[in-house]
């Protein structure tokens, strides 16, 4: 088993990478789509960018946003697709540091 962790934990580090520039690049895509089309609801994430304004407490906010699929409410074709695909690259990523964070300590043993 340790033999497995110990193949795939490299290719899980490097993966991270790309994974995390596809997902800022959806979700500049959905933050512009939110400010264009519902402007209400990008002002309630606290005018949330990708570099200029974005504080811990707006991304978390935009974070559980995406999670909770809150966006699927707008009823927009558009953003439901971006936001679907958004929200599992978060998932994704999110379990992918877990496992390259976990790997380690299980081979260790």
């Amino acid at each position: 088993m340790s033999e497995l962790i110990t193949a795939v934990w490299p290719i899980l580090c490097l993966s991270m990478f790309p994974l995390a520039v596809w997902y800022l690049m959806e979700a500049k895509s959905v933050l512009n789509l939110l400010k264009s089309e519902h402007p209400q609801i990008w002002l309630e994430l606290g005018n949330i960018q990708l570099v200029k304004n974005n504080t811990i407490s707006n991304s978390y906010k935009f974070m559980v946003y995406i999670l909770k699929a809150d966006y699927r409410l707008l009823k927009g074709d558009k953003l439901s697709r971006k936001g679907n695909l958004l929200r599992r690259l978060l998932i994704s990523g999110h379990l992918i540091a877990v496992f390259v964070f976990i790997a380690p300590i299980v081979i260790g043993r």
